[in-house]
């Protein structure tokens, strides 16, 4: 099968911050999958304005130049992976647009000409499979005519602050909830959400790739984790809204004996200060996802203190990477975490007081030397598992 992916993060992206997203980690998976016969990934356009004021390359720094012509190139990344980039001499509109030039840039006449172009080049525009990971690229599939469509919704953009004001996003959803062969999210609620008007609509979690995140492997303790003693409690991932400040503030100061580290980006800086306050509270920045697994490895707790009421539909990744690391895990109930609700390691407190509860209890037992019991997780969470399951969906549908 051919398959031609269009990703929420593109290739460029996850070449500059590594393949650490449920896009990321499928197109790895579709990569090396043995029924794929040819990956094609469309990248997003680029601007010039993105390239002079952000610094971005317009095609990836690695791989062999396999087609290129004026704004169009064709870059072989892999042994049966190509990306597709596409240059638009574009200053002002990118930046009066932001996040709606995503859908705008999408469905321009020559985006779909240059999407052309490199299927045939590939000699792969009779039979191909389409795979996407956000609405915003319908503007580009009404062009198109693969021979099945797979939507994945990694969250539910339509409650996300960044993209609920996009104009026509909603349409965008429906579009594929009416074309799609099939329709996929990675949390129950948004599978839910999905199955009002497409009741075939299947829930595919996240999961984690369990040769990275591998609990019986011995890791370097980073650096800047030395100077900081055990417990710690570590929280590694974007902080934004959803990321509960109040609770986690409670929790930090009512355990002033326990160190709390912060690894990730901050989307919202003036969300998260106030957390930094506190003398027990480290926020030691992004870090690269190759590096991920060694500062999990430092945490004797892992937490995400996300608001049940501000999150939208996610299923977080760094809830498999905990678990496939061996670590106790305190979560807010959000995404499928429930479904590990009798693993001994997994707490989902209700509320603020049973959240600093769950804290207390695995804190005082790595303080105390008590063994906290391990359940494994299972295989069917593996990201190579997930990418399967995808692929069979569509291999049957095309073969129909």
């Amino acid at each position: 099968m051919n398959l031609v992916v269009i990703p929420f993060h593109d290739w460029k992206k996850c070449e500059r911050e590594g393949f650490r997203t449920r896009d990321a980690h499928l197109m790895q998976e579709f990569a090396d999958h043995p029924q794929v016969e040819k990956l094609l990934v469309i990248n997003r356009p680029i601007s010039v304005s993105e390239m002079v004021l952000l610094r971005r390359n317009w095609r990836p720094l690695e791989g062999e130049t396999f087609f290129q012509d004026g704004n169009i190139c064709i870059t072989q990344v892999g042994p049966k992976t190509y990306t597709l980039d596409i240059l638009v001499r574009e200053f002002i509109k990118p930046l009066r647009m932001k996040r709606s030039w995503t859908p705008y840039i999408f469905g321009r006449p020559r985006v779909a000409a240059a999407v052309e172009t490199a299927l045939s080049k590939l000699l792969i525009h009779m039979d191909y499979a389409l795979f996407m990971s956000a609405p915003l690229f319908a503007p580009l599939v009404t062009h198109l005519s693969p021979r099945v469509i797979g939507f994945d919704a990694q969250d539910n953009l339509l409650k996300h602050a960044f993209y609920q004001d996009i104009p026509e996003l909603a349409s965008y959803y429906n579009y594929f909830l009416e074309r799609a062969d099939f329709i996929w999210a990675n949390s129950p609620e948004t599978t839910n959400w999905f199955k009002q008007k497409r009741p075939d609509a299947q829930h595919i979690s996240n999961g984690v790739d369990k040769k990275v995140f591998d609990s019986g492997r011995i890791y370097g303790r980073p650096s800047d984790m030395e100077p900081i003693q055990a417990p710690i409690v570590g929280y590694a991932g974007k902080m934004q809204e959803m990321f509960d400040v109040d609770l986690m503030s409670n929790v930090v100061q009512q355990l002033p004996d326990v160190n709390f580290v912060f690894i990730g980006q901050e989307l919202n800086s003036n969300w998260v200060r106030p957390l930094w306050q506190h003398p027990n509270a480290h926020y030691l920045g992004d870090k690269p996802y190759s590096q991920l697994p060694n500062y999990l490895a430092a945490f004797d707790v892992c937490v995400i203190p996300y608001n049940q009421q501000r999150q939208h539909g996610v299923d977080p990744i760094k809830f498999y990477e905990y678990l496939a690391m061996g670590k106790p895990v305190v979560t807010t109930n959000i995404g499928g975490v429930s479904v590990f609700k009798d693993f001994p390691q997994v707490r989902i407190p209700e509320n603020q007081e049973e959240f600093l509860e769950a804290v207390r209890y695995f804190t005082d037992a790595t303080r105390e030397g008590r063994t906290i019991p391990i359940s494994e997780l299972p295989e069917a969470y593996t990201w190579q598992a997930k990418a399967n399951e995808i692929i069979q969906s569509l291999l049957l549908k095309q073969r129909a």
